[in-house]
């Protein structure tokens, strides 16, 4: 059977959309909040020409409320751990210049320095030569500003082999990063 474009088939005629809201995750009975990982019942039940969703604890349950037109069962999801956050703007600065006060911290320091200019918090890198005669590979210096705070930092650039940079990015990791 051939329906025209704009004719509506029979199941078409017989169906229609229905806009359900979502869980509260609060039981309609007792008005308890539903723990992370616990199991509820949610019924869809007819009020009128309209469909109300309502949630039930396990303990609430007893048997589908009356006009339900249907119902199943569901579970709150557990809250997984979530991606780790980098520490505020404020608090990575203050940390690379607590860094590049300790020379024996340089290292660290330019991992950050490296951070902060991906971030795009440090901008205007330029290369600056400390001395000018025949100058040491060592003595390149990074020029930084934090331009809201219109703070500059001269971070001196460090050539790190691969096992000493994971060893780092590993300790910055666990200073700059919290799970929350």
């Amino acid at each position: 059977m051939v329906f025209p474009s704009k004719a509506k088939s029979p199941m078409e005629e017989f169906m229609q959309e229905y806009t359900i809201q979502r869980s509260n995750r609060r039981c309609q009975q007792t008005d308890r909040v539903f723990a992370p990982g616990e199991h509820y019942y949610s019924a869809v039940v007819a009020q009128g020409s309209s469909l109300i969703r309502q949630d039930f604890s396990k303990e609430a349950w007893g048997q589908p409320p009356q006009q339900t037109v249907g119902w199943w069962i569901s579970q709150v999801p557990t809250k997984s751990p979530g991606k780790p956050k980098l520490a505020p703007t404020h608090v990575l600065l203050a940390t690379l210049e607590t860094l590049l006060d300790d020379p024996s911290k340089a290292e660290l320091a330019y991992l950050l320095c490296l951070l902060l200019i991906r971030r795009r918090i440090l901008t205007e890198p330029t290369s600056i030569q400390l001395d000018s005669e025949d100058p040491p590979e060592d003595s390149l210096v990074l020029h930084l500003t934090h331009t809201p705070t219109n703070r500059d930092f001269m971070v001196p650039v460090c050539h790190l082999d691969i096992q000493e940079s994971e060893q780092l990015q590993s300790e910055l990791n666990q200073l700059l990063f919290s799970e929350s």
